[in-house]
């Protein structure tokens, strides 16, 4: 079970490592934009009560999308299948080859050698509690032991969503024993989502040498604006132009 990464070198893993948390980190960050769009529709049509009335289908389409969506990068980053690059499988092959990420890669990935005075870079590897080799500190290595503690506590959190997603909506099983849907609520659902961002962003930092303020974007305009103006201005070509379909 893993990546399928075995015949790469330390520095081609790495990089391949690297890859792979870029476009975890991507897809959190466009899940975080839509959960802000969740949130701000949601807000439009609770403060709205006319809109409620005669809008709550719209409502109800919006928030299954975003449950099944969110539901569905829970999964993702935890599915069980081999070679799917993924979370799961990139920190069991952390664990598998951790002298991988060692001081000297890591300090060199910051342009800087084990001899220079890299203080900064050097206490920013100290934090993620390495194991010491004796001697010869530019061999100092990730602690497998923490990388699977790690794993085990995404696990804990969201494993019980990933099973729900996929008897549910990948693969549509939920009739078989043992899944328990009473504890599947919105505060369960971005309490695991806060869990695995929180270990995307640990590993993020080993790999990339970046640190994260906030996994959601803040908008650079107005996105009350286009609520303030009727959006059917046509009902003719509105009602044309919804059979119509795009070529």
């Amino acid at each position: 079970m893993g990546l399928r990464l075995d015949d790469l070198d330390g520095d081609a893993r790495y990089d391949a490592w690297i890859r792979i948390v870029r476009r975890i980190y991507d897809e959190q960050v466009a899940q975080a934009w839509g959960h802000y769009m969740f949130r701000l529709l949601r807000a439009v049509f609770v403060t709205n009560q006319r809109l409620s009335e005669e809008g709550g289908f719209i409502f109800r389409w919006m928030v299954e999308n975003y449950v099944d969506s969110a539901l569905m990068v829970l999964r993702r980053e935890l599915d069980r299948q081999d070679g799917t690059e993924n979370l799961r499988n990139l920190l069991f092959d952390m664990i598998d080859n951790p002298t991988v990420v060692s001081r000297a890669r890591y300090l060199a990935r910051w342009g800087l050698s084990p001899t220079d005075k890299a203080w900064h870079a050097n206490r920013v590897f100290d934090g993620f509690n390495p194991i010491r080799v004796a001697n010869h500190p530019e061999a100092d290595h990730l602690d497998p032991a923490s990388i699977r503690a790690d794993l085990d506590r995404v696990g804990a959190s969201a494993d019980h969503l990933r099973e729900y997603a996929e008897r549910t909506r990948a693969h549509r099983t939920p009739g078989r024993p043992g899944l328990d849907t009473t504890a599947m609520t919105f505060g369960a659902l971005h309490e695991a989502l806060v869990t695995v961002r929180d270990v995307i962003a640990k590993y993020y930092g080993v790999l990339t040498q970046a640190s994260l303020a906030q996994w959601e974007a803040v908008p650079q305009f107005s996105t009350l604006q286009p609520f303030t103006r009727p959006w059917v201005e046509d009902r003719a070509a509105v009602e044309r132009a919804i059979g119509e379909e795009p070529r």
